[in-house]
């Protein structure tokens, strides 16, 4: 598939054109590249999560932005435990499309709507900005999961609108609630807006020792 016919396509999805989705929907060959931009999506918001703490003045924790293993763990180690959870929150919302509610859906199709619905997890990559990257994080994640809804809808018309949302909920839960989980003040897998969640976790850590 030719390069600028997959920026058309990627522009089309975005500006909420229907017809973007349900080619999406048929089009086989379009797995790959959805792949590609499901990770590419996450990495850049693992690298947001990097560059704030290079950039981010964190007064409680001088050394925070010198740790040499927070590229790894943010960049490599968070985006690839994002991906794996994000992958289990496809699969919830498959299991309750189908077998919950019968409705007709295939696994390939649904997975390359996701996957264009996770493009605007890329907007993570601004969480570094000072004062507003904690609500460009929160906007890529809204911007996300609305993506994610319009698209199934747009692509799977005769199922209603309640039943896509409540399967894109419980599949947003999964990756949403349990990476947080994963991480602490050792492990940052944190991209995107879920190193301000960590950020907590280490103020919280040195605010205790203080104490003590």
């Amino acid at each position: 598939m030719p390069t600028q016919q997959i920026i058309e396509r990627i522009r089309r999805a975005l500006s909420l054109e229907q017809a973007a989705f349900e080619e999406v929907r048929d089009d086989v060959a379009f797995t790959p590249f959805a792949v590609g931009l499901a990770a590419v999506a996450i990495l850049l918001g693992g690298l947001g999560a990097y560059l704030w703490a290079v950039f981010v003045d964190v007064q409680e924790a001088p050394d925070l932005a010198g740790k040499g293993d927070f590229f790894l763990d943010a960049v490599i180690l968070g985006s690839i435990f994002a991906a794996l959870l994000w992958l289990a929150g496809v699969a919830v919302i498959y299991i309750i499309l189908t077998q919950v509610y019968r409705e007709t859906v295939a696994p390939d199709a649904l997975f390359r709507i996701a996957a264009l619905g996770a493009v605007p997890f890329a907007i993570g990559l601004l969480v570094f900005i000072p004062g507003i990257g904690y609500g460009i994080g929160l906007l890529s994640i809204a911007l996300m999961f609305f993506l994610t809804v319009f698209g199934l809808r747009a692509a799977f018309p005769s199922i209603g609108p309640q039943r896509v949302v409540l399967a894109v909920v419980a599949g947003f839960a999964v990756w949403a609630l349990i990476l947080p989980l994963l991480s602490g003040t050792d492990n940052a897998f944190t991209p995107g807006a879920f190193v301000f969640e960590w950020s907590e976790d280490v103020v919280e850590e040195i605010f205790a020792t203080w104490t003590d």
